[in-house]
Protein backbone atom coordinates (compact mmCIF):
# COMPACT_ATOMS: atom_id res chain seq x y z
CA UNK A 1 0.00 0.00 0.00
CA UNK A 2 1.57 3.34 -1.09
CA UNK A 3 2.15 5.97 2.23
CA UNK A 4 -1.22 8.23 2.95
CA UNK A 5 -0.55 11.94 1.67
CA UNK A 6 0.41 13.91 4.86
CA UNK A 7 3.29 16.20 4.68
CA UNK A 8 4.81 18.84 6.90
CA UNK A 9 5.08 22.37 7.39
CA UNK A 10 4.95 25.11 4.90
CA UNK A 11 8.30 25.45 3.64
CA UNK A 12 9.73 28.52 0.57
CA UNK A 13 11.32 25.91 -2.05
CA UNK A 14 10.26 22.26 -3.28
CA UNK A 15 12.15 19.53 -1.46
CA UNK A 16 12.52 16.08 -3.07
CA UNK A 17 9.30 14.12 -1.88
CA UNK A 18 7.52 16.99 -0.85
CA UNK A 19 3.65 18.55 -2.38
CA UNK A 20 2.88 21.43 -3.40
CA UNK A 21 -0.32 22.68 -4.47
CA UNK A 22 -1.13 24.91 -7.40
CA UNK A 23 -3.45 27.11 -9.52
CA UNK A 24 -3.68 27.62 -13.22
CA UNK A 25 -6.51 29.25 -15.35
CA UNK A 26 -7.47 28.83 -18.59
CA UNK A 27 -8.07 31.83 -19.98
CA UNK A 28 -10.68 31.93 -23.02
CA UNK A 29 -11.38 34.80 -24.87
CA UNK A 30 -14.22 34.82 -27.86
CA UNK A 31 -14.28 31.18 -27.70
CA UNK A 32 -10.60 30.52 -27.96
CA UNK A 33 -7.54 30.28 -25.94
CA UNK A 34 -5.56 33.01 -24.59
CA UNK A 35 -1.59 31.82 -24.12
CA UNK A 36 1.17 34.12 -22.90
CA UNK A 37 4.77 33.42 -24.46
CA UNK A 38 6.54 34.69 -21.83
CA UNK A 39 10.23 35.96 -22.34
CA UNK A 40 11.80 35.82 -18.77
CA UNK A 41 15.08 34.36 -18.71
CA UNK A 42 13.81 32.07 -15.68
CA UNK A 43 10.25 30.83 -17.25
CA UNK A 44 11.12 31.29 -21.20
CA UNK A 45 8.20 29.79 -23.01
CA UNK A 46 4.68 29.30 -23.89
CA UNK A 47 2.48 29.44 -20.48
CA UNK A 48 -0.80 29.35 -18.83
CA UNK A 49 -1.09 31.69 -15.94
CA UNK A 50 -0.17 29.78 -12.81
CA UNK A 51 0.93 29.93 -9.75
CA UNK A 52 1.88 27.88 -5.92
CA UNK A 53 -0.74 28.80 -3.62
CA UNK A 54 -0.06 30.19 -0.19
CA UNK A 55 -0.37 27.79 2.78
CA UNK A 56 -4.29 28.21 3.54
CA UNK A 57 -4.99 30.01 0.94
CA UNK A 58 -8.15 29.63 -1.17
CA UNK A 59 -8.17 28.41 -4.58
CA UNK A 60 -10.94 30.48 -6.15
CA UNK A 61 -8.90 33.59 -4.26
CA UNK A 62 -5.70 32.48 -5.92
CA UNK A 63 -6.82 32.01 -9.18
CA UNK A 64 -9.07 35.84 -9.12
CA UNK A 65 -5.87 36.89 -8.22
CA UNK A 66 -3.51 35.25 -11.40
CA UNK A 67 -6.83 36.28 -13.14
CA UNK A 68 -6.16 39.92 -12.45
CA UNK A 69 -2.40 39.88 -12.92
CA UNK A 70 -2.14 38.42 -16.01
CA UNK A 71 -5.43 39.03 -17.62
CA UNK A 72 -6.13 42.72 -16.55
CA UNK A 73 -8.60 41.43 -14.69
CA UNK A 74 -11.56 41.48 -17.54
CA UNK A 75 -13.54 38.62 -15.75
CA UNK A 76 -16.95 37.48 -17.17
CA UNK A 77 -17.12 33.99 -15.15
CA UNK A 78 -14.35 31.90 -13.40
CA UNK A 79 -15.46 28.37 -13.06
CA UNK A 80 -13.64 25.19 -11.49
CA UNK A 81 -12.42 23.35 -14.60
CA UNK A 82 -9.88 20.19 -13.12
CA UNK A 83 -8.36 18.97 -10.44
CA UNK A 84 -5.12 16.58 -12.13
CA UNK A 85 -1.70 14.96 -10.15
CA UNK A 86 1.34 16.03 -11.41
CA UNK A 87 4.68 14.28 -10.57
CA UNK A 88 7.07 17.27 -10.20
CA UNK A 89 10.31 16.78 -11.39
CA UNK A 90 12.76 15.57 -8.30
CA UNK A 91 10.40 13.67 -7.08
CA UNK A 92 7.33 15.91 -5.80
CA UNK A 93 3.79 15.99 -6.04
CA UNK A 94 2.11 18.88 -7.50
CA UNK A 95 -1.79 19.13 -6.76
CA UNK A 96 -3.16 21.24 -9.62
CA UNK A 97 -6.35 23.04 -9.14
CA UNK A 98 -7.24 24.56 -12.87
CA UNK A 99 -9.70 26.99 -13.20
CA UNK A 100 -11.69 28.64 -16.71
CA UNK A 101 -11.43 32.09 -16.58
CA UNK A 102 -14.15 33.67 -19.57
CA UNK A 103 -12.93 37.43 -20.34
CA UNK A 104 -14.81 39.85 -21.96
CA UNK A 105 -11.31 41.46 -23.40
CA UNK A 106 -8.27 40.00 -24.70
CA UNK A 107 -5.17 40.63 -22.26
CA UNK A 108 -2.53 43.14 -23.23
CA UNK A 109 0.06 41.37 -21.44
CA UNK A 110 3.44 43.16 -20.48
CA UNK A 111 7.12 43.84 -21.10
CA UNK A 112 8.01 39.92 -20.14
CA UNK A 113 4.70 38.19 -21.41
CA UNK A 114 2.87 38.60 -24.50
CA UNK A 115 -0.78 37.38 -24.77
CA UNK A 116 -1.60 35.24 -27.87
CA UNK A 117 -5.05 34.23 -28.90
CA UNK A 118 -4.99 30.95 -30.36
CA UNK A 119 -7.08 29.96 -33.48
CA UNK A 120 -10.43 28.56 -32.68
CA UNK A 121 -10.07 24.62 -31.82
CA UNK A 122 -6.25 24.60 -32.01
CA UNK A 123 -4.72 22.55 -29.22
CA UNK A 124 -1.15 22.34 -28.39
CA UNK A 125 0.41 20.90 -25.12
CA UNK A 126 1.50 23.49 -22.78
CA UNK A 127 3.47 22.59 -19.80
CA UNK A 128 2.30 19.09 -18.18
CA UNK A 129 -0.99 19.42 -20.11
CA UNK A 130 -2.15 17.68 -23.07
CA UNK A 131 -4.18 19.26 -25.73
CA UNK A 132 -7.15 17.00 -25.19
CA UNK A 133 -7.30 17.93 -21.91
CA UNK A 134 -7.17 21.92 -22.84
CA UNK A 135 -9.49 21.40 -25.50
CA UNK A 136 -12.12 19.88 -22.96
CA UNK A 137 -11.58 22.76 -20.60
CA UNK A 138 -11.30 25.52 -22.99
CA UNK A 139 -14.29 24.16 -25.08
CA UNK A 140 -17.20 23.32 -21.77
CA UNK A 141 -18.29 26.15 -20.33
CA UNK A 142 -21.25 26.64 -17.40
CA UNK A 143 -23.29 27.65 -20.36
CA UNK A 144 -22.52 24.78 -22.47
CA UNK A 145 -22.32 22.26 -19.25
CA UNK A 146 -25.95 20.03 -19.12
CA UNK A 147 -28.18 20.94 -16.85
CA UNK A 148 -31.60 20.18 -15.65
CA UNK A 149 -34.47 20.76 -18.20
CA UNK A 150 -36.43 24.58 -17.80
CA UNK A 151 -38.99 23.85 -15.22
CA UNK A 152 -37.36 20.51 -14.00
CA UNK A 153 -36.95 20.11 -10.34
CA UNK A 154 -33.37 18.44 -10.28
CA UNK A 155 -32.99 15.15 -8.38
CA UNK A 156 -35.80 14.84 -5.68
CA UNK A 157 -34.87 12.02 -2.59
Amino acid sequence: MAPRAFFGPPRDAPAPGGLHVSVHIVPVYADCLVVFDVTSPSAHGRWLPWAIIDFGQNPYEAASLLVDDWCDASLDDLSLADVMSLEVPGGGWELAVIFRASLTSAPSGDHERVAVLTGKGHYDAIGAFDPVDIQRWVETSPATESSPPTGSRGLIF
